[in-house]
């Protein structure tokens, strides 16, 4: 063989030894590195470092899209490249089989059986499978109670049930900030009515921040046979999740915001016994992540998924959860001493998240959102209801303190201004 050749084939070939050998080495050599961290510190700026963000920019909307480590795009790069080696071979051979793994580590990231998980694209697509499954359940008068800061992309498949089957969409309207569970609860239950069929609450609000106590809230809906749903976009990755413990009937999720897989991967969660009632139509055939039913898959997004979990739990859910709340308690805190900014988000650790809202007295929140951008190279989010004017920020592992500061020091002199 030539040289010229042989380097060819040899190129080719690595991506393929990486992708088979190569994540698995490499996360036990980032466990490694964490467990030689000198202090907390120290452990914050080596993970900073797994991150491919522009110089200087600070990413605080983990809550629209998180931030896929280098490792895990590294190693889809392998996957592709063999993949595309022998498309038909490996897609419906090895590494298509290798997505019922992901499955598995999904199933034990929220607290379910194998059985109960099934791979999607986003929460979106999730909660339409969801409602028109339960379409069938419904007719008109009956009535699906949420609530008025829930996030299009979970509401628009009950906005299309009110419009096809006659039903009435209840929104509860909810205080900024809440003051306790009790109040949620209470909330709840003085909204539901012999009507309701489906209760469906997201269990991290994406306009405040504010965890709804889901557990609290199936003890009102599984008496009454209600269908309990959960939009739950902003969680996993950010909050320890177990959806036995909170008692949902499905729950939801985008993994490409906390949990930082790659763009458009997404779980969905059906308890057991309510299977026979909730039925999407790609997983009639069964909840593996490739049937008949629901055709050929992104193989490789769906192992970059994988690998994103595996890089979650090399870190530790305990040890993010705790990150994401120390900061989010330290720019909580720090803007709020700006007399010119109200909190939205509540304080009590059982209802805050790594979520923080704010409402401007003075100025928009657009233009705030805007000249943080192009004058600070500082991402943030414009809360969606406008009638807050507010900005929300998210803090997640690759945040750091003196992000914190250098936003409230921006937000400071844009608002004197």
């Amino acid at each position: 063989m030539r040289r010229r050749g042989f380097l060819s084939n040899l190129a080719l070939a690595m991506p393929m030894v990486h992708a088979a050998d190569g994540f698995a080495a490499s996360i036990s050599e980032l466990s490694e590195l964490i467990k030689s961290a000198e202090n907390d510190k120290h452990l914050w700026q080596r993970i900073r470092q797994e991150f491919l963000f522009h110089t200087g920019l600070v990413h605080f909307n983990t809550g629209s899209l998180g931030a896929t480590p280098r490792r895990v795009l590294e190693a889809m790069s392998g996957w592709m490249y063999q993949l595309e080696g022998d498309p038909v071979s490996n897609v419906f051979g090895p590494l298509g089989y290798r997505m019922e793994q992901v499955r598995a580590k999904a199933a034990t990231l929220l607290g379910a059986s194998l059985d109960e998980i099934l791979i999607v694209e986003n929460t979106t697509s999730a909660m339409n499978h969801v409602a028109l499954s339960l379409a069938k359940h419904l007719k008109p008068g009956d009535e699906i109670l949420t609530t008025n800061h829930e996030h299009p992309g979970g509401a628009v498949c009950w906005e299309y049930l009110v419009k096809n089957l006659g039903v009435k969409l209840v929104q509860i309207p909810m205080p900024a900030p809440v003051k306790d569970q009790a109040q949620i609860i209470q909330l709840v239950s003085d909204h539901l009515t012999p009507r309701t069929r489906i209760c469906s609450f997201s269990h991290v609000d994406t306009i405040t921040g504010l965890q709804m106590p889901l557990k609290e809230i199936s003890l009102l809906t599984r008496p009454r046979e209600i269908f309990f749903v959960c939009d739950g976009a902003q969680a996993p990755g950010m909050l320890q999740v177990d959806v036995k413990k909170l008692g949902v009937d499905t729950y939801a999720s985008s993994s490409h915001k906390w949990l930082l897989a790659p763009k458009g991967s997404g779980l969905l969660f059906i308890r057991k016994e309510m299977q026979e009632k909730i039925q999407p139509l790609p997983f009639t055939s069964g909840y593996q992540a490739y049937t008949g039913a629901t055709g050929t898959r992104n193989v490789v997004n769906v192992l970059g998924h994988g690998m994103a979990i595996d890089f979650h739990h090399c870190i530790g859910s305990e040890r993010v959860e705790s990150r994401c709340r120390s900061l989010s308690n330290q720019l909580r805190n720090r803007l709020s001493e700006n007399p010119h900014m109200t909190l939205l988000t509540p304080t009590q650790p059982e209802l805050a998240t790594g979520l923080v809202s704010f409402t401007l007295k003075k100025s928009t929140a657009g233009e705030v959102y805007t000249r943080l951008q192009k004058e600070h190279n500082i991402l943030v989010k414009v809360v969606a209801k406008p009638e807050y004017n507010a900005l929300r920020f998210s803090t997640h592992l690759y945040n750091n303190e003196e992000e914190v500061e250098r936003t409230a020091k921006a937000i400071e002199l844009i608002l004197k201004s």
